[in-house]
């Protein structure tokens, strides 16, 4: 054992917060599982037992969604219903008890061996959505494998106050339990900004670090740890100076919340009286209630694919319709942004419209490189039943408030020519049946792909609106992935070739009298916010829980000293030298 000093780890940042608190470690279910032959006399009891754990672990998860409705965000009962879906698959009912006959050994090592079986497929196909069903496996089945031999550890709910959680992986459902008042922070082996569990710890407001070697604490006298989920820091032992400015930062955050917490009504507005719009991200059409007690004008971007993304088919017109019908009423006149069905790349799909595209058709999204593959409209102009289908509902449900179509991962501006056609067509022929639908329904492209934003100038003059989508763009301009260990160091979302984008496409825009909105991860950061604003943007579309932030950061600017800020900053040409000039300049 080395002495206590102070020692600093770096890995990823997935959950932005300062944790301060003592280390606990918090054992996966990852013990061999024992193999028992049993006879014919017990094949029904051991039949009837695994159902009792089943039924179990549904009942736990029904616990935990009711509890996520009332208390939780919604990304929460979101994949928390996923996992209830799951426990409904036939690998877990029927397939699972005929192997249990056929076998004729204990429950548990039989689900052990059929989970540990669809991992090995899952793992073969290296992409970030296959890898995120392993962890739901391995989620599910951990609950399930808790109540057939239940284990004697700490429950997540049950640890002691100010704990900092050191596990090799984490799971969503131990995440959803964890008390947020107990709980300082999180520090795992294994983990990516886009996982669940990442998804879950930001929504709750937790500081996650992933990608830290745990093995190595076993090692070192811990006495205390602070978690620095920003800059992805991971200090052992702090000494007195490190411990005061930590505390002293977190002090600050937490007076920060308060603050925001209490100025939701307020407007985007900046100093000098620039109003900003704000609108809100959507996955779940449930939620939309919950936007306008959070202050925002509208829905910027609905994600319309998660309607039947965790579902055995596509949602016919008609409930499409009935869906945005819904929608459209409950936001009373406000804007509804549609984004149409973004599927492939990480989006799998194994619905089949019809079967004469059957066997093409499932190799969408299983592609060698499926994000550079067949995905969005490119998809969607392979299977025009698909996307006349959804227009229709669109269009239809256009007469029940306003609403805009967007499209999404636009390279060429021939697309948003097809999708304008086909709009047009279902306008004259709804027309001839007399059904209503509004008189202007604008069409807009998403600006995620390089050439999209090098031709904005020729699509703000045929499009109604530009919606930039920085999380793709980054990803495709850098060309590094955001969920990759190794190349997240290249993911910058103020690179000066993002930023030069931005611009054009605001330039653009502004030119052509059209609106543009930004949408991404980069729209909730108040680091950016001032340089963004500097930068032209007056809509953004962020997630709901931003909302305070973004409006409280806005109403701290002028927008003269955004522009000056903007303009510092496209004078730097590397990526570190704008970080760091724009790490001096926006703290407020």
């Amino acid at each position: 054992m080395v002495p206590a000093e102070e020692v600093i780890l770096r890995g990823l940042p997935v959950s932005k917060g300062i944790g301060i608190g003592f280390p606990i470690f918090f054992s996966n279910w990852e013990e061999d599982v024992q193999e028992v032959e049993i006879s014919d006399k017990d094949i029904d009891r051991e039949v009837d037992r695994y159902r009792k754990a089943l039924h179990q672990s549904r009942e736990d998860l029904e616990r935990l969604r009711k509890m996520s409705l009332h208390e939780g965000p919604p990304e929460i009962v979101a994949i928390l219903g996923t996992h209830l879906e799951m426990m409904q698959d036939p690998m877990m009912t029927t397939v699972m008890e005929d192997k249990i006959r056929d076998l004729q050994r204990n429950t548990e090592s039989v689900f052990h061996h059929l989970i540990e079986e669809y991992k090995k497929r899952f793992s073969k196909l290296q992409d970030s959505y296959f890898q995120e069903r392993v962890r739901d496996l391995v989620d599910v089945s951990r609950r399930i494998l808790n109540h057939l031999c239940p284990l004697q550890r700490t429950k997540m709910s049950e640890i002691p106050n100010n704990s900092i959680i050191l596990t090799h992986e984490l799971v969503p459902s131990e995440t959803v339990e964890a008390n947020s008042s107990l709980v300082s922070a999180f520090v795992t082996a294994a983990g990516g900004i886009t996982s669940h569990a990442a998804i879950i710890a930001r929504a709750k407001g937790i500081p996650f670090v992933a990608n830290i070697d745990i093995k190595l604490f076993k090692r070192i006298e811990l006495q205390s740890l602070v978690v620095d989920g920003s800059q992805g820091l991971v200090i052992i032992n702090p000494n007195r100076k490190t411990l005061k400015k930590y505390q002293a930062i977190k002090r600050t955050q937490q007076e920060s919340y308060k603050l925001l917490k209490s100025s939701t009504h307020l407007k985007g507005e900046t100093v000098d009286g620039y109003e900003v719009r704000i609108f809100a991200n959507l996955e779940n059409p449930k939620e939309v209630d919950l936007i306008l007690k959070n202050g925002a004008l509208g829905v910027g971007l609905f994600r319309s694919e998660y309607l039947f993304l965790s579902k055995k088919e596509f949602p016919s017109e008609e409930e499409q319709f009935e869906i945005y019908k819904k929608m459209a009423r409950q936001l009373r006149g406000r804007p509804l942004v549609i984004r149409i069905f973004d599927i492939g790349g990480d989006k799998k799909v194994d619905l089949l419209p019809e079967q004469r595209d059957a066997k093409y058709f499932a190799q969408i999204g299983h592609e060698l490189n499926p994000a550079l593959g067949c995905r969005a409209i490119r998809f969607l102009l392979r299977f025009p039943e698909l996307l006349e289908a959804q227009l229709r509902a669109i269009i239809r449900a256009s007469a029940f408030g306003e609403i805009h179509i967007l499209i999404p991962m636009v390279s060429d501006i021939s697309e948003l020519r097809q999708v304008q056609a086909f709009v047009k067509k279902i306008c004259k022929e709804l027309k001839e049946k007399g059904i209503k639908f509004a008189k202007t329904i604008p069409v807009g492209c998403m600006i995620e792909v390089p050439s999209s934003a090098i031709m904005c100038d020729s699509l703000a003059q045929e499009a109604d609106f530009l919606s930039i989508g920085t999380n793709d763009l980054v990803q495709y301009v850098m060309a590094a992935d955001r969920s990759n260990p190794h190349t997240v160091e290249l993911y910058f979302s103020t690179h000066p070739s993002i930023l030069r984008l931005i611009r054009m496409v605001v330039a653009s825009s502004n030119c052509a009298r059209k609106p543009v909105i930004l949408c991404g991860e980069c729209a909730a950061d108040p680091s950016l916010i001032p340089l963004l604003l500097g930068l032209g943007i007056r809509e953004f579309s962020v997630a709901v829980r931003h909302i305070p932030i973004v409006k409280h950061t806005i109403r701290k600017w002028r927008i003269l000293e955004a522009c000056r800020l903007a303009e510092g900053a496209l004078e730097h040409t590397a990526a570190q030298e704008l970080k760091e000039y724009l790490a001096a300049e926006t703290v407020r």
